[in-house]
């Protein structure tokens, strides 16, 4: 019996031993030992396949004639389903002395690498939302460590760019919200990732407020603030019709950066986010609702010097000790007046950036205390604006272009001779009768009794489930 036949008989020995006996007293810690029985099966039937195909590489006749083998590997790699160890064969191609594993070049498995993309991919998914201890446990039943995680998402860079999808549409207000999140490094210092976002305006939906068609950005703290509005600026343009747009409201705290912005959005409508506005008006009266309301009727009936002369009685009656910070506040406000006026203009649709920074990057980046690397900082950032975006966050596709020395060569005698069609039949033919073999030689399917065991694994080995 082969090993494959093997593996199955006892896994199906394990699955009634997990069921009758008095172990586990829920049903959720025996199905834990079957997920468990099953990748100790898995263990032990990949690689049988593994090596079987690679006999079937030894075997070809171009092989033969091209390449030498030099002697037989072990090899283990770390995978999702735990610890996979298997053997191949190592070659030398006669001419040029080139050196592969053909297998590894067959099935794409990574040069020197101990942990398999299976686990890359689901660490770097799961990082996304939670520590890297936990991303580490979740990924595989086997141990890696929360450096190896750390070391995963450093490796990214090849993050999508912000670009335009299908046909451009015709909308009459463009809504861009912007603000950041300060986040602790390791180094001790602070530093801004800000977030920025598109959206046709807002839907209701019960009691709750949903964006139309909004598409994220994040921008790193020291990277041209001019660059990142001209993105906007082009998305916008090439998504839209432009000549339909009368109105680009940009929404937020009225940062410097925030507002270099208005200079790249056209016809632009700048507004003051009521958030920031309250809070710096609240800072300026303190508890008094009465000043606090004379200055927005102030504001709303366009008094400004009114609203200045305001300021200075504030000013006037507050101790020296506090005079600067409520200086500081009434400064913002007169500085923003249009921008606050704004905030009434027919279209308008309000602000909710603060909540948005607080969503995508703060419940990962800051709402915890923990120093981050400046270089994971911005990558994690840039894997929460994807998930908000709905792209589909794959490692083999984000992860930065490695030096020909860390990888395969391209285009290698190795990779032309693995790649035919002549080898694809052939490692297809070898496996589908290998399949057939071990179904004739496992009794609950040569017996023939139409049992739901049966039934499950006949569908398993003719590659299909059975009904």
């Amino acid at each position: 019996m082969s090993m494959i036949s093997q593996a199955i008989e006892v896994f199906i020995g394990s699955l009634l031993e997990i069921f009758i006996s008095e172990g586990p007293t829920t049903f959720g810690a025996r199905m834990k030992q079957v997920l468990d029985a099953v990748f100790t099966m898995l263990l032990a039937v990949i690689p049988e396949v593994l090596e079987r195909m690679d006999g079937v590489l030894a075997e070809d006749e171009k092989r033969k004639a091209e390449w030498e083998i030099v002697r037989m590997d072990k090899r283990t790699l770390v995978t999702a389903v735990g610890d996979l160890c298997f053997r191949r064969r190592y070659y030398r191609h006669k001419g040029t002395g080139e050196m592969a594993y053909l297998l590894d070049r067959r099935l794409g498995i990574q040069a020197s690498a101990k942990v398999n993309g299976d686990v890359r991919q689901r660490a770097i998914v799961l990082s996304e939302q939670v520590s890297y201890s936990k991303s580490a446990a979740d990924s595989t039943i086997s141990d890696i460590s929360r450096m190896s995680v750390c070391n995963y998402i450093k490796d990214l860079g090849s993050f999508p760019v912000l670009e335009a999808k299908g046909e451009k549409r015709s909308v009459r207000n463009i809504y861009v919200e912007a603000d950041e999140d300060h986040v602790a490094l390791q180094e001790g210092k602070n530093a801004q990732v800000k977030l920025i976002y598109i959206h046709e305006g807002v839907v209701e939906h019960g009691d709750r407020r949903q964006l139309i068609n909004p598409r994220y950005l994040t921008w790193p703290q020291g990277r041209d603030i001019d660059t990142l509005w001209e993105t906007v600026s082009t998305y916008i343009d090439q998504q839209y019709v432009s000549e339909e747009i009368e109105n680009v409201f940009l929404s937020g705290d009225c940062a410097p950066w925030i507002r270099a912005g208005e200079e790249w959005l056209y016809p632009c409508v700048p507004i003051l986010d009521t958030f920031h506005s309250m809070k710096a008006l609240r800072g300026l009266c303190g508890g008094n609702q009465r000043r606090a309301s004379l200055f927005l009727h102030h504001v709303w009936a366009d008094e400004r010097a009114r609203a200045t002369e305001l300021c200075q009685n504030i000013l006037a009656q507050t101790p020296a000790a506090s005079r600067e910070a409520k200086r500081k506040q009434a400064q913002y406000l007169l500085g923003n007046w249009q921008r606050i006026r704004n905030q009434r203009h027919p279209d308008a649709a309000g602000c909710s950036a603060e909540g948005h920074v607080s969503h995508i990057l703060s419940a990962r980046l800051s709402s915890r205390p923990c120093g981050w690397s400046r270089e994971n900082m911005e990558n994690i950032a840039q894997l929460r604006v994807m998930k908000a975006n709905g792209q589909v966050i794959q490692y083999d596709d984000l992860v930065r272009r490695k030096s020909q020395k860390e990888g395969y060569k391209s285009l290698s005698k190795a990779d032309a001779l693995v790649k035919t069609q002549r080898i694809e039949k052939a490692l297809k033919k070898s496996v589908r009768s290998y399949v057939e073999e071990t179904r004739q030689n496992l009794p609950v399917l040569r017996n023939g009794k139409a049992t739901p065991i049966y039934n499950a694994l006949k569908g398993l080995s003719l590659g299909h489930l059975a009904c």
